[in-house]
């Protein structure tokens, strides 16, 4: 074949050979798209399900804190009450003095070692009446072994200072179960311990008057005298 049909042939199989290459491109092309949106889809599946997981996770950790947060409003609620009942309590047993405002206050101590001081003096003169009001008439033989001179023997002194404040302490103040018991201990070991001791510091003044202190006791007569010197 020769002249312009064979050239119109030739054109027509050359534009056919490039429809065909550009056809075999766009294939491989819309293979190869495929492939890659295939890939992004299995991703994206893949996040969502990611996304649903961690969206349960949170309504546990949700539902969870709420719980956690309602149990702590509940302990909450429990000491706010402990703690009212705890204030009435020490208000009750720690502080009748604003209740009663009688609660008593110790004095300071007196210098025994110095007794020209004039403190001295003074607590001598309260002791003195506690002894003729309280410790004489209440405590029976015990108040009747302190001899007559007590306020000129610093160590009958120094005991009767404690022995009445302590006293003040147990019994001016309104009493509890817990005070009933502290009396109790105060009088059966306290108080007999200091009359024991008192009574022996001032022993040789009750058979032969008084006599200062650490000064010898006058020697005993002898009973084969029968009396007679």
């Amino acid at each position: 074949m020769s002249g312009p049909d064979a050239a119109r042939d030739s054109g027509v199989v050359a534009a056919v050979l490039k429809l065909t290459d550009l056809a075999a491109r766009v294939e491989r092309v819309e293979q190869s798209a495929a492939g890659r949106i295939g890939e992004l889809a299995a991703s994206c599946a893949e996040a969502l399900a990611q996304v649903a997981s961690v969206r349960e996770e949170a309504g546990t950790l949700g539902g969870r804190a709420d719980g956690i947060e309602h149990k702590l409003a509940e302990v909450g609620d429990l000491l706010a009450r402990v703690s009212v009942q705890i204030d009435g309590l020490t208000a009750a047993t720690q502080d009748p003095e604003d209740e009663t405002g009688t609660a008593y206050r110790v004095n300071p101590a007196a210098p025994w070692w110095n007794p020209g001081d004039e403190r001295c003096a003074e607590t001598t003169d309260r002791l003195r009446d506690w002894v003729d009001e309280v410790y004489r008439p209440v405590f029976g033989y015990l108040g009747a072994m302190l001899a007559d001179c007590w306020d000129q023997h610093p160590l009958c002194l120094a005991y009767l200072d404690t022995l009445h404040e302590a006293w003040c302490l147990l019994y001016l103040p309104p009493r509890g179960p817990k005070m009933v018991f502290a009396q109790l201990d105060w009088l059966t070991r306290p108080l007999l311990q200091a009359a024991e001791v008192m009574a022996r510091e001032t022993s040789g003044c009750r058979d032969r008057g008084h006599r200062q202190p650490g000064q010898p006791a006058a020697p005993a007569i002898p009973a084969w005298l029968n009396g007679r010197r």
